[in-house]
C-alpha cells in the first residue's frame, strides 16, 4: 500500500517551480522596463519635471498602440508608421523649445510597448498580447464592423490630425502648409472612400513616399520645415477616415477594396473514386477489392 502512495508523491507537480516558470518571462520584462526607467532617471534627473511629461506621452502611445489599436488591422499598421514621424516631431519640439522631448518620450514607448504587448496575469501570463479578431464574415463576403472598430479608427484619426496641426503650428505656420494639411487629409480621405479598385488605390500610394520626400526637400530649400511631416500626417490620418463605413447598418465596416467584398470561392471536394484514379495513375479505379479494373 505505502508504494502506490510515494508514486502519487513523486509525480505530484511541483507547484513552486511551475510558479517560477511562469513568472520567469514576466520577471524578465519587469527587470527590463526597471532598467529602462532608470537609465531614463540617470540621464534625465535635472529636467525631471519636463521630461516626465513626454515620458508618460511615450508610455502612453506604446500601450495604445499595442495594445488597443491592435483592434484594427488598418489603425494598427498607421499608428506604427506614425510612430517615425512622432519620434521626428519630438526632436522638433526638442530644438525649438529647448527641453528634451525625443528621449523621454523613445524610453517611454518602449516602456509602453513592452508593458502593453505582453500579458501580466492569467494562465497566459508572459506571452505575448494577442487580439482575438474575428473571422467570421458577412452574408456578402465583407468582414464585420461595430463602435469599437469605429471607435478606434476614429480616435487614430483624430490624434494624427493634431499631431498634424501641433507640428505645423510648432514649425512653420503659414498659410502654404496650413492648405497641404487640409488638402492631404482630403486627399487620404477621397483615395480610400471612392477607390473601388486596388489598382485605383495603390497606385497613388506607393507614390505617397516620393512626394513626401519631395516636400521634405522643397520645405527645406523654402524655410517652411513642417511640409513633408504635415503631409504625412494628413495623409494618414484621412486614409483611416475614408476607409471605413460611419453611419448606417455597415458602421465600422471597412470599405472596400480592401474589405474582402466578393462571394468566397469554396473548394469543391474531389469524390473518393476520381481520388483513387488519380492514385493508380493509369486511369483504372480500384474495386471493392482492391484490384484495379478499367
Amino acid at each position: 500500500m505505502g508504494i502506490p502512495g510515494e508514486n502519487k508523491e513523486l509525480n505530484k507537480p511541483n507547484n513552486l517551480l511551475m510558479m517560477v516558470e511562469r513568472a520567469g518571462p514576466r520577471f524578465f520584462y519587469a527587470v527590463l522596463i526597471a532598467l529602462m526607467l532608470a537609465l531614463y532617471f540617470w540621464g534625465f534627473h535635472r529636467v525631471l519635471p519636463v521630461a516626465s511629461v513626454f515620458l508618460a506621452l511615450g508610455i502612453a502611445y506604446g500601450v495604445l498602440l499595442f495594445r488597443v489599436v491592435s483592434l484594427s488591422g488598418r489603425a494598427s499598421m498607421a499608428m506604427s508608421l506614425a510612430w517615425i514621424l512622432i519620434y521626428y516631431s519630438m526632436f522638433s519640439v526638442q530644438n525649438a523649445l529647448a527641453i528634451p522631448a525625443a528621449g523621454p518620450w523613445f524610453i517611454g514607448f518602449l516602456v509602453g510597448g513592452i508593458a502593453g504587448g505582453h500579458v501580466w496575469s492569467g494562465p497566459r501570463a508572459g506571452t505575448v498580447f494577442k487580439r482575438k479578431h474575428q473571422r467570421r464574415r458577412n452574408a456578402d463576403g465583407s468582414f464585420p464592423g461595430g463602435w469599437r472598430l469605429a471607435l478606434a479608427n476614429g480616435c487614430c484619426a483624430l490624434l494624427l490630425l493634431g499631431l498634424g496641426a501641433g507640428h505645423f503650428l510648432l514649425q512653420s505656420p503659414t498659410m502654404p502648409v496650413g492648405i497641404l494639411l487640409a488638402c492631404s487629409s482630403l486627399s487620404g480621405w477621397a483615395l480610400f472612400r471612392f477607390g473601388k479598385t486596388t489598382l485605383w488605390t495603390f497606385v497613388p500610394l506607393w507614390a505617397s513616399p516620393l512626394l513626401f520626400l519631395v516636400l521634405l526637400l522643397l520645405g527645406g530649400a523654402t524655410g517652411q520645415l513642417a511640409l513633408g511631416m504635415v503631409f504625412a500626417y494628413g495623409l494618414t490620418a484621412g486614409i483611416l477616415i475614408g476607409g471605413r463605413y460611419w453611419a448606417g447598418d455597415r458602421f465600422g465596416e471597412p470599405r472596400p477594396p480592401f474589405a474582402g467584398q466578393g462571394p468566397r470561392r469554396r473548394r469543391k471536394r474531389r469524390s473518393k473514386q476520381i481520388m483513387k484514379k488519380k492514385k493508380t495513375g493509369r486511369g483504372h479505379i480500384l474495386s471493392a477489392s482492391g484490384v484495379p479494373t478499367p
